[in-house]
């Protein structure tokens, strides 16, 4: 092999890395660009559908008056049913403790509670919650109205808690009487 074709196989090896390190380059460029613009996007959902694949837009979550009003129901049956399964989907820890040591003292005296949802005034920084505890001894039955103040704190919405909310504090409010005069 001569000198002259070794050097100008080395030369032309040198100018097709150049080449490749400028073109990696101006990708890697691209690249960092496109993640600087893009990374506070919402990403792209690819849906199955009965017409073939389609693009579906991702939304807020946000919730409506009528689903924080069946998350209220929901999370109110959980704190104070007896009957209620997963309890814990709907109720902070310390909701849940209280319902544990209520549940085992009404237990211990034989009662049965129920509820039975009236209606609930929400407001951006608390919910009034107007309901009946439905107390039960074999067959005496007894019903108790009861409002609450309610609040509740934001989670990740799961299958069984598709509202992402779960309760935190449900203490009772004072009935205010009307002067009578």
């Amino acid at each position: 092999m001569k000198f002259s074709s070794a050097v100008d196989s080395l030369t032309k090896e040198n100018l097709f890395l150049r080449t490749a390190v400028k073109i990696l380059g101006f990708a890697v460029l691209f690249l960092t660009m496109a993640v600087l613009f893009l990374h506070d996007k919402s990403p792209v959902v690819v849906e199955r559908s009965s017409r073939g694949m389609e693009i579906v837009q991702m939304t807020k979550l946000a919730r409506s008056e009528a689903d924080i009003q069946q998350a209220i129901r929901l999370m109110l049956i959980a704190r104070f049913d007896s009957g209620a399964v997963n309890a814990d989907v709907f109720l902070s820890k310390r909701q849940m403790e209280l319902r544990e040591a209520e549940q085992k003292e009404m237990k211990a005296r034989g009662l049965y509670q129920g509820v039975v949802f009236r209606s609930a005034k929400v407001t951006k920084e608390e919910a009034f919650v107007e309901f009946d505890r439905v107390l039960s001894v074999g067959e005496i039955r007894s019903a108790l109205k009861t409002v609450v103040k309610v609040a509740f704190e934001e989670v990740d919405p799961t299958e069984l808690n598709p509202y992402g909310l779960k309760l935190a504090l449900a203490a009772p409010t004072e009935s205010k009487k009307e002067d009578k005069r």
